[in-house]
């Protein structure tokens, strides 16, 4: 905790030295020098500091930028940095800068706001030389306002970018006191707490003592040989524990967190790292939203194979261990990978690099350039397939894929053999059909990357596919925590006597992720089933308990808050499901799902009016929603008043004709209605952009039987029986189509 002494004495030492050691830190620079000293010119020691002459490398000199209508100018007032934002309305506030935030590409700037909050302002300074395009201040071109909680940085950016942060946020006043232990990341933030580590060098214990004091080893490069006839080296010793991972995933990973990182806690005990699914990946897992390289790597046959950050990375100085190809080649025999035979271009030439083929660069913030850490294969074919990026194409923009899926084959000696689910991912994404056997294909492969089997998973059908739900439960008890969490998750649809009866067990799994998955689908047990006994009640509270506790860690996110209103909801809280409904409007009014969520709430109460003036408020908030369209139309059928139900369900659909949900209501609110015609009309327009879209195809089939037009019907379920040839649905309802039309089956 740091006092307020604490910081006077630390804006007196920046007045002397550009660069502040914590007591904690300087001990570590006592013994390890050479480490200090990379770290010193690292992206870490500079993640945060104070804003003075040595760490601002913006030009504060009455210039700057416009983000979404308000005009930032950027100035010097004596010793103090100041922003000057001018809203549209031509309404000026004055901020001092206190801290920087990053140094390179691009470096941000906090301002302090009421209740605690520090505002990365969404204006930045482009670090880079003039040659590169920078020198400059630069609108970060979103589409937030500048003071949204999205640039929040207590709830966005701390724990990234300081060691050992509390957040302290109050959802009651919605108010922070956040703290941190060093205001950058330091030596701690990676290795952890290193009181017995100095507690052993006081003591001069012997060096035979297991890691020095800590509770595990960060030392995990291993040992790698090259066998005989081998052209890429394999890992000789021990395979890692994945601490390097797990201490370098608190930050560099898409992720919630789900408890405090530790030192010797493994990555599924501490995070909840995102999946393989749109908008953050595309379907063969290549990077698409900034997801922070933990989630790509884990996909990757490298790290399948025991490599970990430290083998590219100098964990100190964060540079690459050796320039060019060299990275590469510690492992890849260069004779063999190093050549022309292999990458098809010039020596030494563009195209000719491992990262320019293998680690394709996706460009986020505008400038800066992140590689795709998965170390895929180029594949053309799937850009001509599923419109997924290859790297042939980053390159050689003037051509077409098709000429770069020939120029592959062409150049290649053998047949390359590509990853067999990015298809199925975007089938299945695109609804282009369910890819049932191909999803269960997936997961029972134990030889795929468990964050690669888990997001099957998440995309099994459970509730309408017995062989889905089977290939759940077999799941359960995979070695991967991962795959294990995401065979839980997919049990979601099932009713609860069938989540309790598999699920219970894993209340007691040894990952915590596991654990807080089984909490949030058992937790309805505890007022829906009188049959548990003491024992039963008791584990089932502590197991929601934890949950409830670790949702509470990211309070100050509207989504979270989603999960904590459900989360009460199913206890039996409404008025606390009600408080964090309107504790998320309260941090950012367009947070559709709060208001959506709110209205349900209050027609589970009875409070019928207040529900639809709920949902009305946020239409005029939101006018161009969809999901809130289609709320409201919902809530306009169940008050019987079926004509403006229709209008509002055909605004969600103009919003967002490829949901198949929208769309579906909506054409049986217009066979409801009369408009049976019309119904059939939508049905058509959207199967022949989605034809592999099950719900919608049967309703369609089914409305053109009972309206006459079996024979289309027919056309549709003979395509549908060609892919899907053990489906109940199909056939039936092929059986019916022929009858009407007397054709012989």
């Amino acid at each position: 905790m740091i006092t307020k002494l604490q910081i006077l004495c630390v804006l007196l030492l920046l007045s002397i030295s550009p660069m502040l050691y914590a007591a904690q830190d300087m001990q570590c620079h006592d013994c390890h020098e050479q480490q200090a000293s990379a770290w010193q010119a690292s992206h870490h020691a500079k993640s945060m500091q104070i804003a003075s002459p040595s760490s601002v490398l913006g030009e504060f000199n009455g210039g700057g930028a416009a983000h979404n209508g308000s005009q930032f100018t950027f100035s010097r007032l004596a010793e103090k940095y100041i922003v000057d934002i001018q809203n549209p309305k031509l309404e000026t506030e004055t901020y001092q800068i206190q801290y920087t935030f990053g140094f390179t590409p691009l470096q941000q700037y906090l301002i302090e706001l009421p209740g605690g909050k520090f505002q990365a302002l969404p204006v930045a300074w482009d670090s880079r030389t003039q040659s590169e395009g920078g020198q400059r201040w630069y609108d970060l071109e979103s589409d937030l306002p500048w003071d949204h909680y999205g640039y929040t940085w207590n709830t966005s950016c701390a724990e990234c970018h300081s060691t050992k942060l509390e957040k302290n946020y109050n959802p009651d006043t919605q108010s922070f006191s956040t703290q941190w232990q060093e205001i950058n990341v330091s030596c701690t933030a990676c290795h952890g707490d290193a009181d017995s580590h100095n507690e052993w060098l006081n003591n001069e214990q012997p060096s035979s003592v297991k890691y020095a004091g800590f509770s595990a080893t960060l030392a995990e490069s291993g040992n790698w040989a090259l066998y005989e006839g081998a052209s890429i080296a394999s890992r000789s010793s021990a395979p890692p524990a994945q601490q390097q991972l797990s201490s370098c995933a608190q930050c560099h990973a898409h992720r919630r967190i789900t408890d405090e990182w530790a030192l010797g806690k493994t990555i599924d005990n501490h995070l909840d790292v995102s999946l393989i699914s749109p908008p953050l990946y595309y379907p063969d897992g290549q990077i698409h939203g900034e997801v922070f390289v933990a989630g790509s790597f884990m996909q990757s046959k490298m790290h399948q194979a025991g490599v970990v950050c430290s083998n590219c990375h100098e964990p100190h100085s964060l540079e690459l261990l050796a320039d060019g190809n060299g990275l590469c080649t510690q492992c890849h025999v260069p004779a063999v990978f190093d050549t022309p035979i292999h990458h098809g271009h010039a020596q030494d030439a563009s195209g000719s690099q491992c990262v320019d083929c293998h680690m394709p660069t996706t460009t986020y913030m505008g400038v800066d350039e992140r590689r795709d850490h998965r170390f895929g294969i180029p594949n053309p074919q799937q850009t001509i397939n599923d419109n997924i990026p290859n790297a042939c194409n980053q390159c050689h923009i003037d051509k077409s894929p098709a000429w770069a899926a020939k120029s592959l084959m062409q150049q290649s000696e053998k047949p390359i053999v590509h990853n067999q689910y990015a298809a199925v991912f975007s089938r299945h994404d695109s609804q282009q059909g369910l890819a049932t056997a191909e999803l269960q294909s997936i997961i029972n492969d134990t030889a795929l990357p468990s964050i690669i089997r888990a997001s099957a998973l998440i995309r099994s059908n459970t509730g309408a596919d017995r062989k889905s739900l089977i290939t759940a439960v077999t799941q359960l008890s995979d070695d991967s925590p991962l795959v294990r969490m995401a065979a839980v998750r997919a049990f979601t649809p099932q009713p609860l006597n069938i989540k309790k009866q598999y699920l219970w067990a894993l209340g007691k799994d040894r990952s915590k992720l596991v654990r807080l998955e089984v909490a949030k689908l058992l937790s309805p047990l505890s007022a829906a089933d009188p049959s548990l006994d003491a024992e039963q009640g008791a584990f089932l509270e502590t197991l929601v308990k934890e949950y409830e506790t670790a949702l509470y860690i990211n309070a100050d996110n509207p989504a979270t808050l989603l999960n904590l209103s459900s989360l009460y909801l199913d206890t039996q809280r409404p008025q606390k499901a009600e408080q964090a409904l309107r504790n998320a409007i309260s941090i950012d009014a367009e947070y559709s799902p709060a208001h959506i969520n709110l209205a349900d709430l209050y027609r589970a109460q009875g409070q019928h009016p207040r529900s639809l003036s709920t949902l009305l408020d946020a239409t005029v908030l939101m006018p161009k929603d969809a999901s809130l369209r289609y709320a409201l139309g919902l809530a306009y059928f169940r008050a019987k008043d079926y004509q403006s139900g229709v209008a509002a369900i055909s605004v969600a659909v103009s919003l967002d004709p490829e949901n198949a949900s929208y769309l579906y209501l909506y054409a049986v609110a217009l066979e409801q209605t009369g408009e049976s015609s019309q119904a059939i009309k939508e049905l058509h327009r959207f199967i022949e952009a989605f034809p592999g879209n099950r719900q919608n195809l049967e309703l369609l089939a089914r409305y053109e039987i009972k309206y006459g037009a079996a024979a289309h019907a027919l056309t549709h379920l003979e395509s549908w029986l060609a892919v899907e040839p053990d489906s109940e649905v199909a056939r039936q309802l092929h059986q019916a189509a022929s009858r009407q039309t007397q054709k012989p089956q």
